[in-house]
């Protein structure tokens, strides 16, 4: 659980945060710290995940917020939530390896779906997953999601270092 000698502070990330951020993703996505945390595709993807520019880009976006999960002044955690039709749609969330399993997760996930609400009245909440991922589908479950029968394809186009091909992107939906 969120460790109770630490001070768990959410914010809205600037762009003066992009390259933290960036990091972090990168961090729980990919390269070595990523293979010791459950949430890692370096069995599915190589190469980045996303870029300071990316982030950058999404944080000038008036449609979306990377809400930010800090421990004392440490990044720990963020996501990315933007306007979606009448709900809104969270991806890139990113844990600190070596705060996984510690409950944060849930704390981050749960600000971001109150986020949507504050800021564009969002009825629901939606997200994709590799489906290749079926213990990441079984938590966000967990969390009130049901897989809403839609699938897309996987943007092989843009995104670097496919090992495999075989999969595509389980779509979810909570109402909020």
């Amino acid at each position: 659980m969120v460790s109770a000698t630490m001070t768990l502070r959410f914010a809205y990330a600037t762009l003066a945060n992009a390259p933290a951020v960036a990091a972090l993703i990168e961090l729980a996505y990919r390269g070595p710290e990523a293979a010791t945390g459950w949430t890692n595709e370096s069995g599915i993807l190589t190469g980045p995940r996303s870029s300071v520019g990316e982030v950058e880009a999404l944080l000038r976006d008036g449609n979306s917020r990377f809400v930010t999960a800090l421990e004392d002044d440490r990044l720990v955690g963020s996501a990315l939530i933007q306007r979606y039709a009448a709900g809104a749609y969270f991806g890139m969330f990113a844990i600190a390896p070596d705060r996984q399993a510690a409950g944060l997760g849930k704390a981050i996930i749960a600000r971001c779906e109150d986020a949507a609400c504050e800021l564009w009245g969002a009825a629901y909440m939606k997200l994709t997953v590799i489906s290749l991922r079926e213990p990441l589908i079984a938590w966000y479950e967990r969390r009130g999601y049901v897989r809403t029968g839609a699938r897309e394809p996987f943007p092989f186009e843009t995104a670097t270092g496919a090992l495999r091909t075989d999969f595509d992107l389980v779509v979810l939906q909570k109402p909020l």
